[in-house]
This record gives C-alpha cells, sequence and structure tokens, in this order.
C-alpha cells in the first residue's frame, strides 16, 4: 500500500492503531502568527456556517494561498514524514454560528482505497475550546467502518451516531498543533458558539506516488464510476459537473456496497477494543 509514513515507528503504531494522532506545536506560533495574517487578509467574514480558501474564493487566489500555506508549513512535514506530499493546502474557518456543527462522518474517498491510504492534516489557528467547535474523533473506528465512501453519497450510519456519542474523543488542540487522521476514521466537531470564528488550515498527505481518482455515485444505478484524475479536477470543483470530461478516463464501474453495521456491533466492536 502506498503512504506517507512517519519516521518515528512509535506515531505510525499510533496512527495505525487509534486512526489518528495529535502533535502539540507541531507549528511555532511565529509562524502561526504569519498564519493568522495570511487568513485575515483574505477571509471576508461570511456569516455563514463555513467557510474556506479554495470553495469560497476565485480558484487562483485560493491556490496562491495554498502555495503559502505549504511554504511555511512543508519543512515541518519535511522532518516528519516519507515519501510524502501535501497537493493542496486550505484554510477553513468555522463561523460563529448555531448551524456550524459538522456532524459525524468520514470523508470522501479520492484514492483508491485498496492500495492508497489518505491522512488528513488540520492545524487550528487558535486555541480549541468548549465553545469554539472542538473537534472529535471515534478512535480506532477506521477498523469497523471499512467502506469507502464516493462523492455525493450519504454517509450510511447516521442512524448509529446516537450510539457512537459515548465513543467521541474531544481534541481540544492548541494553536500550531498537529491532529493527522486517517481518511476512515469518523470525525466531526461541534458548532462555533463563540463570538469569533475559529480558523484552522487542512489538506491531504499521500504517498508522493499516488494517482488521485474520482468516486462518482450513481444513486439510480447503485454504482460507483471511478475517473482517473488530478488535483485540478477537485480545486477546479469540476466534480460538481453533470458529466466527467472525456480527458478523464473511466478506470472502472462497480456496485456501491455498504456493509452492515448495527448497534450490537458497535458494542462488541468498543468492547473488544
Amino acid at each position: 500500500m502506498l503512504v506517507a509514513t512517519f519516521f518515528d515507528s512509535k506515531l505510525e503504531a499510533e496512527i495505525i492503531n487509534n486512526g489518528f494522532v495529535v502533535i502539540p506545536g507541531f507549528i511555532p506560533q511565529s509562524e502561526i502568527n504569519c498564519l493568522l495574517g495570511l487568513f485575515n487578509s483574505h477571509y471576508n467574514g461570511k456569516s455563514v456556517g463555513f467557510w474556506n480558501s479554495i470553495s469560497d474564493l476565485p480558484m487562483d487566489l485560493g491556490l496562491g494561498i495554498s502555495e503559502k500555506i505549504k511554504a511555511i508549513t512543508n519543512p515541518h512535514f519535511d522532518k516528519l514524514l516519507k515519501d510524502w506530499e501535501f497537493p493542496i493546502a486550505q484554510f477553513i474557518v468555522k463561523n460563529p454560528n448555531k448551524d456550524s456543527a459538522s456532524t459525524l462522518h468520514r470523508d470522501f474517498s479520492i484514492y483508491d482505497e485498496d492500495k492508497i491510504q489518505y491522512r488528513q492534516v488540520w492545524v487550528p489557528l487558535v486555541d480549541l475550546n468548549a465553545d469554539n467547535g472542538a473537534l472529535y474523533v471515534v478512535p480506532k473506528s477506521h477498523k469497523l467502518f471499512t467502506n469507502s465512501r464516493p462523492m455525493f453519497a450519504k454517509w450510511p450510519y447516521e442512524h448509529l451516531i446516537p450510539y457512537l456519542e459515548k465513543e467521541f474523543h474531544l481534541i481540544y488542540a492548541k494553536a500550531g498543533d498537529l491532529i493527522l487522521y486517517l481518511e476512515k476514521t469518523l470525525h466531526g466537531s461541534f458548532a462555533n458558539i463563540s463570538s469569533y470564528p475559529r480558523p484552522a488550515f487542512t489538506g491531504g498527505i499521500i504517498h508522493k506516488k499516488a494517482n488521485i481518482l474520482y468516486a462518482k455515485y450513481i444513486e439510480e444505478r447503485g454504482e460507483v464510476e471511478s475517473y482517473e484524475v488530478d488535483s485540478a479536477f477537485y480545486y477546479g470543483k469540476e466534480f460538481q459537473n453533470p458529466i466527467v470530461d472525456k480527458k478523464y478516463p473511466l478506470i472502472k464501474t462497480e456496485k456501491y456496497k455498504v456493509k452492515e453495521i448495527t448497534s450490537l456491533d458497535l458494542d462488541k466492536f468498543f468492547h473488544a477494543h
């Protein structure tokens, strides 16, 4: 499997076992201040629950911000990971809004997860607390919820959220701490009920030889079409087009299968782990 692994074998074992790691003080405060300055120079204070620098700014501007974030942060990843690539970095902001909660879920699949493991970067630019929308994960959930999730497919386990709530692990990270979690790790965040935005920078860490895919869910057929694409496909929002451009080759078509998981399965799994 292609994966950008930690140099530190203990960190690698931790993320494989728990599905996430937290590395305190990954970005020093002086560089967090630079990132905050970059963020504040572009953030427009929209009142919606979320804002991010790729989706809510013109593409060229969003990509320019990505390069500036990476110029600051890449030297730190160089010391942490082997064979890694950080294609796109972005600022995301949870605005103070009662509708700003992100319910429990797993991220969409943008790689062949049988061959490639994707790891999500999440670094807050301010300290997280009980009011501004703390991140939470479900430790070890990647070992039970093993299905991929094609683009636009609803996460099929929302009915299990009440049973999973007791497994939530809240992460009150400080500004500059690195949270790195696997693509299949269940996660979410609470609403920001403070008076201030809660900015972070995020992006995916992948193996430098990994190929990106677009897994398109065709609901009426219950199928998934997988296309070979590139980063431009996502930051250019081409996934929103109803028809995939012919320049992106269709790799395979298969039935979308979802593993049945019951509340009893949850009890057995978390009791054993």
